[in-house]
């Protein structure tokens, strides 16, 4: 193609690319490939280009930031070669044009991704850096996820497993012993028999404790059992013998091997509150909701998210009850706040008591943050910042060492190694967080504005933190008709909370949601919430784990503590009762 028809034809997607191409020889060039070097002309490069404008599905926006970001990232592209890749995605995104989907994880970092429609998060806007998602340091292919309607994903996995038969799988995930697995496994060897207790003891069920601790040190980390990935599918370049894959299209490799052999592999995931949305309105995408919104903010102000997926844990209710969120992007911020490597334990105590831009600028919310830190106190560009981030959260030791050697006497070493230590659990990147945090405002924005439909969807698709009849006494609450309940003529009699002594209160209630977690000191401890009337429920702790079952009803008391504007108890005396049981007694007694 000549060099007039391409300008005609491109106009100025060309012009971004005259710094690319100035960089290069007229002649040829040698790019840096994982495992081999390759030389390619000038003629491949554009080539390359050109696919990738052909198939974008946005014009590209005016101005420097996105020029520069559109250099940067073609080079890229171009020097790992990852030119195929993104076609394929495109290739996927294409066979579902009459379905809508939005990525999740770090795609949205990437420009080209949202110029050619696989994501819709602007990451200029949203000032995100690529290097979370494309890295020349690091040597495997970008991480795509894509979510479609909860409904519609084997739908969607039918439609690639039809378009490339035989070069298509699902992964398997490989389940391995761990601590407790690894325990029951050594003693069921050895002869044991039965329901072993939660706590047993290898004395108490008879068997050689010092030869079963051994068969137990053999079965760590091993192979326990295989089964499917929630949603990954690997694609393959070649026909595949029918040997290696399964009746319902299901390879023996997870997703590390894969990773390992360099096949491209794309998570087809299903997201129940992207079913609920497009319920509501089928035709409005996430970008059309307004960023900010006076009933919406009060909504989530108030703490009122129950059926707002991704929004709705106990957690965050205090959280949104805390920051009083006035946009979208304080939704974003709550997102990923709420992570448990997000901010250390007295950065997010300040958060949640005044809460402002300035409190956390300095702070680590997102996984970006780590890399802006980490490229400003040793002055390395954001590419190895990101490999030091990936080694503190993976406990890479030799790398987080090389990291504190290069640190030297910076007097903000002991600052930095303070807030990255933090990143060794699961954290989010901005990426992330935004498609995360435009879901819930979404949902939030039509519980506030059409609450009816909102409810209504919420009950077609929703299966979120809380127990069925929460959702279905809300609905009710609503005036849409649900499923018969004690809760349509009167909530269940006998509940609530009542104030004794000081703080000290006792209460009854029906569980609407709990987890057992274990704390530090290997402390467990059970967190509950109740159902106390219509509308009305309470957060209750208690100091070990609880056992329970749907429909039962906690009754004790505890003190009343005051935590991120909002009370919850602590729980020091507790009884449990079916419902069943619960509704007898109190008959009895009048």
């Amino acid at each position: 193609m000549s060099a007039v028809l391409s300008s005609k034809i491109y106009g100025q997607r060309f012009n971004y690319l005259a710094n690319l191409f100035a960089k290069y020889s007229a002649l040829e060039i040698t790019l840096g490939i994982t495992r081999q070097a390759k030389r390619l002309t000038m003629a491949t490069d554009l080539e390359n280009i050109q696919r990738l404008l052909d198939r974008f599905k946005r014009p590209i926006p005016s101005g420097d930031d996105y020029q520069t970001r559109l250099v940067e990232e073609f080079e890229l592209i171009l020097s790992q070669r990852f030119t195929d890749y993104f076609l394929q995605i495109c290739d996927i995104i294409d066979l579902t044009t009459d379905l809508t989907h939005m990525t999740r994880g770090s795609a949205g970092s990437s420009l080209v991704c949202y110029l050619l429609g696989i994501t819709d998060v602007d990451p200029i806007k949203w000032n995100i850096p690529v290097a979370r998602f494309m890295n020349p340091m690091r040597d495997d292919l970008p991480d795509v996820d894509i979510d479609f309607e909860h409904h519609r994903q084997t739908e969607v996995m039918e439609r690639i497993f039809q378009k490339w038969p035989g070069k298509t799988a699902r992964l398997s995930n490989y389940v391995t012993y761990k601590e407790k697995s690894a325990r029951r496994e050594a003693a069921k060897r050895l002869g044991a028999t039965g329901n072993l207790p939660r706590n047993f003891t290898y004395e108490k069920v008879g068997v050689d404790p010092k030869e079963a601790r051994r068969i137990e040190r053999k079965l760590l980390g091993k192979k326990r059992c295989i089964s499917k990935h929630c949603g990954g599918i690997v694609m393959f370049t070649r026909q595949l013998p029918k040997s290696l894959i399964s009746a319902d299209n299901q390879i023996l490799l997870d997703k590390h091997e894969v990773e390992d052999l360099e096949h491209l592999k794309v998570d087809i995931l299903a997201n129940r509150g992207l079913s609920q949305l497009l319920q509501i309105d089928p035709d409005r995408r996430l970008d059309d909701y307004p960023e900010t919104d006076e009933a919406t903010s009060k909504l989530l102000a108030r703490g009122d998210v129950l059926g707002v997926t991704q929004g709705e844990s106990p957690a965050m209710r205090r959280l949104f009850r805390a920051i009083q969120p006035t946009s979208m992007q304080d939704c974003v911020f709550a997102t990923a706040m709420i992570r448990p490597v997000a901010m250390s334990g007295r950065q997010k105590a300040a958060v949640f008591q005044d809460w402002s831009r300035e409190a956390v600028q300095d702070s680590i919310v997102f996984e970006d943050d780590a890399i802006d830190i980490i490229s400003n106190i040793i002055g390395v560009d954001m590419y190895e910042a990101d490999m030091y981030r990936r080694a503190f959260a993976k406990k890479n030791d030799e790398k987080i060492l090389e990291f504190v050697e290069r640190m030297g006497n910076n007097p903000r070493k002991a600052e930095a190694m303070a807030a990255l230590q933090e990143l060794s659990g699961f954290g989010l990147c901005r990426a992330h967080a935004v498609n995360l945090g435009r879901l819930i405002w979404a949902l939030a924005y039509q519980k506030a504005h059409n609450p009816e439909s909102f409810w209504r969807a919420n009950l077609a698709h929703c299966q979120g933190s809380y127990r069925s009849w929460v959702y279905q006494c809300e609905a009710h609450r609503r005036g849409i008709e649900t499923k018969p309940g004690w809760w349509q003529h009167s909530f269940i009699p006998g509940c609530g909370v009542r104030s004794n002594y000081l703080q000290r209160v006792s209460f009854a209630g029906v569980i609407a949601n709990g987890r057992v977690f274990r704390g530090r000191g290997n402390r467990w401890v059970t967190f509950l919430t109740l159902g106390t009337n219509y509308g009305e429920y309470i957060d209750v702790t208690i100091q070990r784990p609880f056992q329970y079952r749907d429909g039962d009803v906690v009754v004790g008391s505890g003190s009343i503590k005051h935590s991120n504007n909002s009370d919850y108890i602590q729980c020091t005396e507790q009884t449990i009762y079916t419902l069943g049981e619960w509704l007898n007694r109190v008959n009895k007694n009048g």
